[in-house]
């Protein structure tokens, strides 16, 4: 599988001396181990990706390591335009991240943001086949993390 992680989990994942990295450090070690990738692309996400130096360094660093892997950004905002009108009037903040989900057919996202959840898990808000996607929120979802191809991954930037 692939993963997309959400912007409020990255320092979670990737920084050793965050007190929520012990949950995490699978999804680094999975990541940087390349039996998974770490899925960007959006303008949205990669606005909030890219407000940190350091955040932008280390997806160039995982992308040029081949761990991580750009979702081409008009696929994702052609969704995310969908995803926005369908939750209009609701409190889901998070459009960007179903339509990266969506584009990518990813099936596994990494978050804490519990608000997010029921957006995330309902089929609605997904183009028809589109896998089910499941949250990796702690330790206790290590199962989730399975070797996956690049091969299942949709709407790649050479």
């Amino acid at each position: 599988m692939a993963i997309v992680i959400d912007i409020n989990t990255f320092a979670m994942v990737f920084d050793p001396a965050n007190k929520n990295h012990a949950d995490f450090a699978p999804v680094k070690a999975w990541v940087e181990n390349r039996d998974g990738f770490l899925l960007f692309g959006g303008t949205k996400y990669k606005e909030e990706l890219f407000q940190s130096y350091r955040k932008m360094r280390l997806v160039r660093q995982l992308k040029d390591g081949g761990s991580a892997i750009e979702i081409c950004s008009r696929a994702v905002d052609a969704i995310e335009v969908g995803v926005r009108q369908a939750v209009a009037g609701t409190n889901c903040n998070d459009p960007h991240i179903i339509a990266l989900l969506a584009a990518a057919h990813c099936s596994l996202l990494c978050s804490r943001d519990k608000e997010s959840y029921p957006f995330i898990k309902c089929r609605d808000y997904f183009p028809k086949g589109t896998p089910k996607v499941r949250i990796y929120s702690g330790r206790r979802n290590v199962s989730l993390l399975q070797r996956c191809s690049k091969d299942d991954i949709k709407n790649v930037v050479p």
